[in-house]
């Protein structure tokens, strides 16, 4: 009989793809699944419901109450959360306060776990924590936890939500089996702060179908650039983007940015293109779209922005979902210096360029050489594509996945 196997996480499903995709491999590799999660993104319900009509056969459990159809629960959430975020600040971790000071439903999602029983149960997010260690206890079952990011470096050190984290992961992860990370340098990290946790990295690929399996063929010019995420924000290395393209005096150079964003956003990064001699039409919004359909988007374009900010650990450490999306799409990348890029880089260097993320001049230059030569850029797209179908795609990383899971439901 197949093994029951349970995901917990914080979150919502459709606005975490890396749950998804792990629920999904598992489940169609005859595990059965159950996925228990929080309804924190009502900007993801449309896309959820599609999800849950399309994946059946996996178990979609709520835990919490939604903001829109139970908004007098999820304030009283809300307002519990504050009153732990307080007795953390003032006394400690009293109450188990660093968890449910964290996150709104670690409680409801502790509830929903322990009456699903499971011979594994894994978590996302750190607010999973308790609700795994308690229902593994229970049911005796094994136990996972996936580091998506490292997580006490998503903040600078010494900050509420270091020590926070810090002292989630060191009150649970000597609970755990084992742990899969979605970078190298995370796992790294994991393993260096936890000399007895094994941890494996499982990257942020897609599926093969996703690809259209050759580089959209693309006029040389304009040089078209992609860029996207859940939200389009400050703080996000666009800036330096928007400079860079300025500062190449040249108006046959187009960014497209795709997520949800606000009008005040939208306003002050037309007004920042117009400071930077930007023309009307070199700087494009798009609205998000369901995860498969970004490579489709993003094959119309010649080049993948990963400007990453390296400002604080984790976003030093992570390799993001955009370089896997990128690499299927046939972009060439123009990567930011951080840890993590820069040793992809090395490691695959006819994929791309790498620019210093406060460096516009720097990058303005790059941009120059790609729209002078438009064999180099080709030739990284084919490589970029190339890498994708032999080695980065979520086929290779799911059958690791696999037998990752089946060797801890095996083991003693």
């Amino acid at each position: 009989m197949a093994a029951n196997v349970v995901l917990v996480s914080s979150g919502q499903p459709s606005a975490n793809p890396r749950l998804v995709k792990e629920a999904v491999a598992l489940s169609g590799r005859g595990f059965r699944v159950t996925v228990i999660y929080c309804p924190l993104s009502p900007w993801v319900d449309e896309y959820d419901a599609k999800l849950f009509a399309a994946h059946a056969g996996i178990q979609w459990v709520q835990a919490g109450a939604h903001p829109h159809r139970n908004p007098i629960l999820y304030r009283l959430a809300r307002l519990r959360q504050k009153f732990f975020t307080i007795v953390y600040q003032r006394i400690g971790n009293l109450f188990n306060s660093a968890v449910k000071s964290h996150v709104l439903f670690s409680q409801e999602l502790r509830a929903a776990a322990v009456k699903h029983p499971a011979a594994l149960y894994i978590g996302h997010n750190l607010g999973s924590f308790p609700a795994i260690v308690y229902a593994s206890r229970v049911h005796r079952a094994k136990l996972a936890f996936d580091f998506e990011d490292f997580h006490r470096g998503e903040d600078m050190p010494g900050s509420l939500h270091w020590k926070r984290a810090q002292e989630i992961e060191d009150g649970y992860v000597s609970s755990l089996s084992y742990a899969t990370a979605a970078a190298p340098l995370i796992a790294g990290e994991y393993r260096k702060l936890y000399p007895q946790l094994t941890c494996y990295t499982i990257n942020n690929c897609f599926p093969l179908s996703y690809s259209g399996q050759l580089p959209q063929q693309l006029p040389e010019a304009p040089l078209r650039l992609f860029w996207f995420s859940q939200f389009i924000g400050a703080g996000r290395g666009l800036e330096t983007i928007l400079a860079a393209m300025g500062k190449t005096g040249n108006a046959s150079i187009q960014l497209t940015l795709l997520g949800n964003c606000t009008a005040s956003v939208r306003e002050n990064f037309l007004k920042l293109a117009q400071q930077h001699g930007l023309k009307e039409g070199q700087l494009v919004f798009h609205e998000p779209v369901q995860e498969q359909a970004l490579v489709a988007i993003a094959a119309q374009h010649h080049i993948g922005l990963a400007a990453e900010v390296p400002a604080t650990m984790n976003r030093n450490f992570c390799l993001t979902n955009k370089i896997f999306i990128y690499l299927l799409a046939g972009n060439a990348i123009l990567f930011s210096r951080t840890a993590a890029q820069e040793t992809f880089l090395k490691e695959h260097p006819a994929i791309g360029s790498v620019y210093d993320s406060s460096d516009a001049a720097g990058l303005a230059l790059l941009m120059k050489k790609y729209l002078e030569c438009p064999a180099w850029l080709q030739q990284q797209r084919e490589s970029s594509l190339s890498l994708a179908l032999t080695k980065y795609n979520w086929e290779q990383e799911a059958k690791r996945l696999a037998s990752i899971t089946q060797e801890a439901l095996e083991s003693a």
